[in-house]
């Protein structure tokens, strides 16, 4: 039959066929929605646990725009991922464990009877054959902004002394100190820490300036843990030899200065001083904490001579940074490692896990004091990265509060499984507070 929209099908049959497929097509067409509706929603179920990319990513999607408006957001952005992507990064198999999280590192290799003159100007076949350190940064974070000149050292050894040289970047050469000993850092000054047997106490620091006066002095621990007069014994004397190279006219203004280089040897006898190894020179392959640091004052010129620049602040930089302008923390310091072959190019060393874990445990447990004012014993309670209870490096550390005559004492101890789950026990004073 034939009506105004055309030819309409009347066999009964046929409508019952189109009107089944028509059915099938539609129920297929709702399974399909419902499929990738509970699709979508098992993949967002799963990002519960993201990534440590994605956490970043979801970070950088919900806040980039409003903390890059100012500087000021922009840099506190980056610092911010900075400390929290590092906190939750893990560790996939026990092989990465020893330079997980690892800082800035250098091979000091032996002179195997080569010479150094200590003249201040680093040119020497000793001191050309060997690379120099990574450029200072901010000591705050290489988030911070670049320094605006450079800063770089080189490390050699003998059986007697360790020999540091240092190239400073500089356009005013400018210094005031002359008397040993005296406040190097409230000027222009160079400075070295060095922790010779990894206990973190009875540490070494000496600075020097542009003029060749120097500072050294021997710290019980860290300043900031007690009073200066109680940790700090100045009377200590490295018995350094030392000379300064200035590239320029020291206090003269109205020229352009260059930088100034220096030498400083060392002798391992002063350097073992009050510490516990075994015998004063390092052993081949043996590490050291060890940190640089520099202080850049902002100058002008008044009545023909450098000063520093009014309601001005100190920049300081350093080899690897500390997360804040302190160069007294101990566990934020670079690693030495001792050589005596020069072919021998790869830095190692074993023991990083075990230190590390220490010292992620006991900042937690240094931060939960400072916001809740008692220690606690219960690792949950911590905020500690993941990887210390993963036991991919160490052992859940265990936590022991010892009651003493001085007040609550605490110590951490782990088992590496690098050393067949031999425990392993350091204790620092740098993280306990005696009352």
């Amino acid at each position: 039959m034939a009506g105004p929209l055309g030819f309409f099908i009347v066999d009964v049959k046929t409508r019952k066929i189109l009107a089944i497929c028509l059915g099938v097509t539609l129920l297929l067409f709702a399974i399909g929605i419902l499929i990738g509706y509970f699709s979508g929603h098992g993949s967002q179920s799963t990002s519960k646990s993201p990534s440590q990319e994605s956490v970043a990513d979801a970070i950088r999607s919900s806040c980039h725009v409003m903390t890059k408006q100012t500087p000021t957001g922009s840099t506190y952005f980056d610092r911010y991922l900075e400390r929290h992507s590092g906190k939750t990064a893990c560790v996939n198999k026990p092989e990465g464990c020893w330079d997980f999280g690892l800082p800035r590192n250098y091979i000091a290799y032996h002179l195997q009877g080569k010479v150094i003159n200590i003249d201040g100007k680093l040119d020497d076949d000793a001191w050309n054959e060997v690379p120099w350190s990574e450029t200072f940064v901010d000591m705050r974070s290489k988030v911070f902004p670049k320094p605006y000149f450079d800063t770089k050292f080189k490390i050699r050894w003998d059986d007697a002394r360790m020999y540091i040289g240092a190239y400073i970047q500089e356009k005013d050469l400018w210094a005031t100190q002359q008397e040993h000993d005296s406040s190097i850092y409230r000027e222009n000054g160079f400075e070295v820490l060095i922790d010779a047997d990894g206990s973190m106490f009875n540490y070494k620091q000496a600075q020097i300036n542009v003029l060749g006066t120097m500072l050294d002095l021997i710290l019980a621990k860290s300043p900031y843990d007690a009073p200066w007069g109680e940790v700090a014994n100045v009377q200590w004397h490295a018995n350094a030899e030392k000379a300064v190279y200035p590239e320029g006219t020291v206090n003269t203004p109205g020229d352009t200065d260059k930088y100034w280089s220096v030498e400083i040897s060392l002798p391992f006898h002063s350097l073992a001083e009050q510490s516990v190894r075994p015998q004063p020179k390092p052993s081949d392959n043996q590490v050291w904490f060890i940190q640089f640091g520099r202080s850049e004052q902002k100058l002008i010129v008044s009545n023909g001579h450098y000063e520093i620049a009014p309601n001005s602040t100190t920049d300081w930089w350093s080899w690897q940074p500390c997360d804040t302008i302190n160069l007294h923390l101990q566990d934020r310091w670079g690693l030495v490692q001792f050589k005596h072959s020069i072919q021998d190019k790869k830095f190692r060393f074993d023991k990083w896990h075990i230190y590390k874990s220490l010292f992620d445990m006991m900042n937690a447990m240094k931060k939960f004091k400072a916001i809740n004012g008692f220690y606690t014993k219960t690792i949950e309670e911590l905020d500690v990265p993941p990887y210390l209870l993963s036991r991919t490096c160490v052992e859940i550390p265990e936590i022991k509060l010892i009651k003493s005559e001085n007040g609550t004492d605490f110590d951490v101890t782990v088992k590496s499984m690098f050393l067949s789950h031999a425990p392993a026990h350091i204790r620092s004073d740098r993280y306990v507070t005696f009352k």
